[in-house]
């Protein structure tokens, strides 16, 4: 099937660049084959809405007829002068789209760009080198190093004006700092680049005199990479930086936007639904910047009431979530919070991931006011949390939310979690891709690949994508239960068509419903749903003209863990003068170590693989490592035809997707009860026997070893030998004499063995059999 480029992360293998998207540009394989559209450069990055405004697109394979995707109904015109390396376009909005952040796309007859973000709003759009002819207005530019770009406008004395730079919210690596200058050269107000405006900045000032004003833009380092693009508002408008409560139960009828002047009281629609909700802007105002949003909480929700001395505010027992704002400095606002002796609590605040200028402390007291702890900073966060164990006999503790720096405000809004610690977590999980968009010629196919990242939940979860472009269907939509992910194979249908955006979801067979994001989106926290998007772009190209599939596969192939695994393809060109790089694709989710991929728990290739010219046929040997716990992976293999100089790929090929199973090379089998019956005797300590056997398969006949794991404390189980020809095994346990009664779950059974002699310090481990054990008295 033929493609024309990769669109997504290759995670899987051991020769790519740290999980790193490869973007291609690609060119034709035949002369009626279009390349996928490359966007370089944007020279404004902000639509008008209610007016029209000319971008131009500078790229590669542009085409005759390339228009633009956007997510929201607009008239565009394409320039006559365009070319395949630049096309203008006039476009125009009406006045219902509402202010925010979007992407911007190219597509064209070969695909779709990656996208570009950039900001919509009722602000006119121009170029940084013509002055304002009016306020407010959006001014696009860019610099790098240690450059300055300059814009000047006319004001009034006494006239109140707003600078705000938006670059690293576009997705630029300028990290702004503003200055406002006189026409004297009088600097009249600066800002620094802020993490509450994800690194960009804002300023505010009321202009000493009439005159001419000009303000300066640079990098913070005078060092700024490319690229440097920035989009500098100035005048008046209005813009919130945070929404008040921050999260709502299914009950909450409104919430706040919090800006200047005041706040302003926002209805939402009920039933609350989703796991994010965009707001609608009020109707008053002339609104820009990123717009808000609220996150939906099964748990109880409470707002706090302003702080009252040292006098806590009751909550209720169970999960609860409480949002606050610390409107004065150093002020702190106390809970009352019902526990169980005995138990555990997380508590967790969060200030600075809601990109609050207050930096909060964590303080647990008793009842009588004493401090039991206090905690300041989180794990990779200045948010606080702590996981308090309650004493005995106490039955309630008061938590306080503190504003340790002095920063408290109007805007100092925090939202503390109370969770018990449950013995079983609610069942949860996040779904992520690193698919931005999927060029899909006549009749061809593309892979997605799409990660479970399980938080309790261990079910099978269906996917889907909406909506699709006509004829355009998914296969192998679906995470089967236990494994890490899925290689979904998306299907062209029989004609081109019109590019779209979809938003895929997973369900799981518990009715939970989670978006599939893309991970590390840059505004994935901004506005979320941003990181849901994913182009789908049928094309004119059609299957055939490249192709890879399998063979000779075997129908019953599966993974053993701990050896090699040949997969054998066979590459289909017109031009059998190209050379073909062959790369490994499967399911996996590759396990981290410091947050860095570990290739050695990882399926990975043994080496890269290209074909030379004129070669077909090829086989990619995959190293499978010791540890494989799903019980099934996908598998593909793509190619990609490159250009002489190997600089390029030119298209892309995927072969079907294999599912194929794990096949363990040792098991353990029990011949004793699962559920394990003893006494306690105070005069002798209680022992008992676990018994059963080895099974070994997939070509191993070695020596292995049976353990038992999570036993009482003190109990004391030697490991058993079970010798190569032998299978039987018995394992004697003895407990402590003092062992208090009560049922013991999760001991865990298992056998271990190097099942490769060429690799003897490369230990196999079964799958686990849990035991119970239930001590009497």
């Amino acid at each position: 099937m033929y493609l024309i480029r990769s669109f997504f992360f290759v995670p899987f293998c051991a020769f790519c660049a740290s999980l790193r998207p490869f973007l291609f540009c690609l060119f034709l394989a035949a002369p009626c084959l279009a390349a996928e559209p490359t966007v370089r450069n944007v020279n404004v990055r902000g639509l008008q809405v209610g007016g029209t405004t000319t971008v131009v697109v500078d790229g590669d394979d542009l085409g005759k007829a390339p228009r633009l995707l956007l997510p929201f109904p607009a008239k565009q015109t394409l320039g006559p002068k365009s070319t395949d390396k630049q096309a203008a376009f006039d476009v125009a909005l009406d006045a219902t789209v509402a202010p925010g952040y979007y992407h911007l796309r190219v597509a064209t007859e070969g695909g779709v760009s990656l996208p570009v973000v950039i900001g919509v709003d009722k602000l006119p759009q121009r170029a940084l080198a013509a002055a304002p002819e009016q306020l407010p207005v959006a001014l696009h530019g860019a610099v790098s190093g240690s450059t300055i770009a300059e814009a000047t406008f006319v004001g009034k004395a006494g006239q109140k004006v707003v600078v705000e730079v938006e670059a690293e919210r576009l997705g630029s690596k300028l990290r702004p700092v503003a200055h406002l200058y006189s026409a004297k050269k009088i600097q009249v107000a600066w800002s620094w680049c802020t993490p509450g405006l994800l690194g960009d900045t804002r300023l505010e000032a009321a202009l000493p005199e009439d005159g001419s004003y000009t303000v300066a833009v640079h990098d913070a380092e005078y060092t700024g990479a490319a690229p440097g693009f920035f989009r500098l508002k100035i005048g008046q408008w209005s813009y919130t930086d945070h929404v008040f409560p921050p999260v709502v139960g299914k009950d909450t009828k409104a919430v706040e936007l919090l800006g200047p002047p005041a706040p302003v009281k926002v209805e939402l629609a009920a039933p609350v639904g989703g796991e994010v909700i965009p707001l609608p802007w009020p109707k008053d105002g002339l609104w820009s910047g990123p717009r808000p949003f609220v996150e939906v909480s099964p748990r109880t929700e409470v707002v706090a009431a302003a702080a009252t001395g040292e006098k806590p505010t009751d909550l209720p027992a169970g999960p609860v979530g409480v949002s606050g704002r610390l409107l004065k400095p150093f002020a702190e606002d106390r809970f009352r919070v019902p526990v169980t002796p005995g138990t555990k609590v997380r508590f967790e605040v969060f200030a600075e991931r809601l990109r609050s200028p207050a930096d909060v402390a964590l303080v647990v007291r008793n009842e009588m006011g004493a401090e039991v702890v206090r905690v300041e900073d989180g794990p990779n966060t200045l948010d606080p949390v702590i996981e308090y164990a309650v004493p005995d006999k106490v039955t309630a503790v008061v938590v306080g939310v503190i504003d340790s720096q002095g920063r408290g405000g109007p805007h100092a809004v925090y939202r503390l979690s109370v969770d018990p610690v449950a013995a079983i977590a609610p069942a949860d999980y996040q779904l992520t891709t690193p698919a931005q968009r999927i060029a899909l010629p006549i009749g061809g196919r593309a892979i997605v690949p799409v990660f479970a990242e399980r938080r309790g939940y261990a079910g099978r979860i269906d996917l889907t994508a909406d909506p699709l472009p006509a004829g355009v269907k998914l296969d192998g939509a679906a995470i089967l239960p236990d494994a890490d992910g899925a290689l979904v194979t998306v299907v062209g249908g029989g004609t081109s068509g019109d590019a779209t955006v979809t938003t895929w979801r997973g369900r799981g067979v518990n009715g939970l419903v989670r978006p599939v994001r893309l991970k590390g989106h840059p505004l994935g926290k901004l506005q979320p749903w941003l990181a849901t998007e994913l182009a789908v772009a049928p094309t004119t190209a059609k299957a055939g003209e490249f192709a890879v599939d399998w063979r000779g596969l075997a129908d019953t192939a599966g993974l053993v863990p701990a050896v090699k695994f040949a997969l054998p393809v066979k590459v289909t060109r017109t031009d059998p003068n190209t050379a073909v790089r062959l790369t490994l694709l499967t399911s996996q989710l590759p396990p981290l170590v410091n947050n860095q991929p570990d290739l050695a728990r990882t399926i990975r290739p043994e080496k890269p693989i290209e074909l030379a010219a004129k070669v077909s046929d090829g086989e990619v040997v995959a190293l499978l490592p010791p540890d494989l716990p799903s019980p099934e992976y996908d598998v593909a293999i793509q190619a990609e035809l490159l250009t002489p100089d190997k600089q390029r790929v030119l298209a892309t090929a995927f072969t079907p997707v294999r599912h194929l199973t794990v096949r363990m090379p040792i098991a353990v089998k029990l011949t004793s009860p699962a559920r394990i019956e003893v006494k306690v005797d105070p005069k002798m300590p209680p022992t008992f026997e676990v018994k059963g056997e080895v099974v070994r398969s997939e070509g191993f006949a070695g020596d292995a070893t049976v353990t038992l794991a999570g036993l009482p404390p003190g109990a004391q189980a030697a490991p058993a030998a079970v010798k190569a020809g032998a299978t039987a095994f018995a394992i004697k346990v003895t407990l402590p004499a003092a062992t208090a009664a009560g049922e013991v779950k999760g001991i865990k059974l298992s056998a271990t063995a190097a099942t490769d002699p060429k690799q003897p310090n490369v230990l196999v481990k079964s799958r686990d059999i849990e035991l119970t054990l239930n001590i009497a008295k």
